[in-house]
């Protein structure tokens, strides 16, 4: 897959609108940051012109307690979902898409999830898990999808 295929400014622009800024948050620790390390994630593939993370996907911060809003998080996720290419069989771990909706997913709802290269797969499993948050998720990728 190249990176030509996936619009990594487009992610970019609904990931940045999740961070708090510093004023909320205090100071940036993009390293901790499960926002920040989106941005440092999509920051490196374009840079390297990638769609590979080596390790990616380990080194989402684990212990970042922010509480995000909602729906800038969600509408980040849809996002990512959208850029998704539903590679199925041939999903990768370290595929960029893969490591950012790691991070999200993580700050929406507090999890990480299997993913198996399918958005309606993966948001057919959310629901199942997150009755309240699922259905939102569902509602917003089906809007996305329609516009």
């Amino acid at each position: 897959m190249s990176a030509r295929n996936i619009d990594l400014d487009k992610m970019q622009h609904f990931i940045d609108r999740c961070c708090k800024t510093e004023s909320e948050c205090g100071k940036c620790d993009r390293a901790r940051c499960l926002v920040g390390f989106a941005q440092t994630a999509l920051a490196y593939a374009r840079q390297k012109n990638t769609t590979r993370i080596p390790r990616g996907h380990e080194l989402v911060p684990q212990d970042d307690l922010r509480v995000y809003y909602q729906e800038d998080l969600i509408n980040a996720l849809v996002e990512v979902l959208h850029q998704c290419q539903n590679c199925r069989d041939n999903h990768e771990e370290e595929c960029v898409i893969n490591v950012t909706r790691r991070a999200l997913e993580l700050a929406l709802l507090g999890e990480n999830f299997d993913y198996e290269g399918s958005a309606s797969a993966y948001l057919m499993q959310v629901g199942r898990h997150n009755p309240e948050v699922g259905p939102k998720l569902l509602q917003a990728y089906q809007s996305r999808k329609n516009d």
